[in-house]
């Protein structure tokens, strides 16, 4: 299997340091051998050691630099969705609702617990990409592993329209679904940026107090766009998202605007969570946002919010979605356990 290699610059500390140090340290590493993990199946071991590493990203300075970099990143995303609509019978429909653009999708089959109602689906991508039809990946994977109708809302992204434009458009499309279907019997969820969004979305309904959803799934979400959580740092090396460092930063702060980057609107985990609904969140061991997650699931129990968390043995960020196009049991077991948390809370 082929290996990884992760090189770490340290420093030190003697113990008399340690009793006068601050609270940034630094801990000391030599090169390392990193192999492929051995808890995972081995049509996973499969993807793990066929992955690309980023080697660094130009970061773009202009909104004409950034259009140009959205495209090139959404083209093969949009590419992979079409082609998994078309293999697994998957039937979308680009339309206005509530004046947002969405996408309305129906899977080859539906199961009957979701024949009168959608769940609701907000895109990831760093804010600033993973829109139009690059939102379908996700959108299809939820879709065709529950048997249930989605709708993907294809929000305005910066840095044509920063925050709070995500917030309000995915929050006018939950208004007017409300308007034929329970919020208790509808979910909210997404991935990276999108599970950032599934939680802000939240935390804006319950200050509009408007009907909260009956549950919600967000996959390895950004949850602290103002501080490096520890796995961005412990962890980079190991996942091909690259670092926090560069593109990913500065998309942080061009859909952040003026905006101060505690605002729980753009950072969740420093939301009041009090009363929120069921919660089902997932990582993984090699994820830059594990750390993210982890720190969410923590701020919600300790508000006595039923939140389950599922880490992933050898999984970068957001891999379980890769079932879209790869068959290995840890993205059906991803999806067997958001079916079991729906169903649990949905009824």
């Amino acid at each position: 299997m082929m290996k990884r290699y992760v090189t770490k610059t340290v420093t030190t500390l003697s113990l008399a340091g340690l009793m006068t140090a601050s609270a940034v340290a630094s801990v000391t590493m030599e090169k390392r051998q990193v192999p492929t993990p051995a808890g995972v199946s081995s049509s996973f071991a499969a993807i793990v050691d066929q992955k690309v590493y980023s080697m660094g990203i130009p970061t773009p300075s202009t909104t004409e630099e950034w259009l140009t970099a959205r495209e090139m990143f959404d083209a093969p995303q949009a590419k992979v969705a079409i082609e998994a609509a078309e293999r697994l019978g998957v039937n979308y429909e680009r339309k206005s609702f509530a004046g947002v653009d969405t996408y309305f999708v129906t899977p080859k089959n539906v199961d009957s617990q979701y024949q009168d109602r959608w769940l609701v689906h907000i895109h990831g991508g760093a804010f600033v990409f993973g829109g139009d039809d690059a939102a379908l990946r996700e959108a299809i994977w939820m879709a065709d592993g529950l048997n249930a109708k989605v709708i993907s809302v294809n929000y305005r992204q910066p840095p044509e329209h920063p925050f709070p434009a995500a917030i309000d458009d995915a929050v006018a499309v939950w208004k007017e679904l409300m308007k034929t279907q329970p919020a208790e019997k509808t979910a909210i969820f997404g991935t990276s940026a999108g599970g950032n969004l599934t939680l802000a979305t939240t935390l804006k309904l319950k200050e509009l107090e408007l009907p909260l959803p009956g549950a919600l799934f967000a996959g390895t979400p950004a949850t602290d766009l103002k501080e490096t959580s520890d796995s961005w740092i412990t962890l980079q090396g190991l996942d091909p998202l690259g670092s926090r460092d560069g593109l990913i930063e500065a998309a942080f702060d061009v859909y952040a605007g003026e905006t101060p980057l505690d605002n729980p609107l753009l950072s969740p985990v420093y939301g009041d969570v009090h009363d929120f609904p069921p919660t089902i969140l997932i990582s993984g061991t090699r994820d830059l946002l594990l750390s993210d997650t982890v720190r969410m699931h923590r701020t919600l129990r300790a508000n006595n919010v039923d939140a389950e968390l599922h880490i992933y043995d050898g999984q970068s960020h957001g891999d379980y979605i890769q079932g879209l196009i790869h068959d290995f049991p840890e993205s059906d077991d991803a999806m067997a356990e958001l079916s079991r948390f729906f169903e649990n809370h949905l009824k």
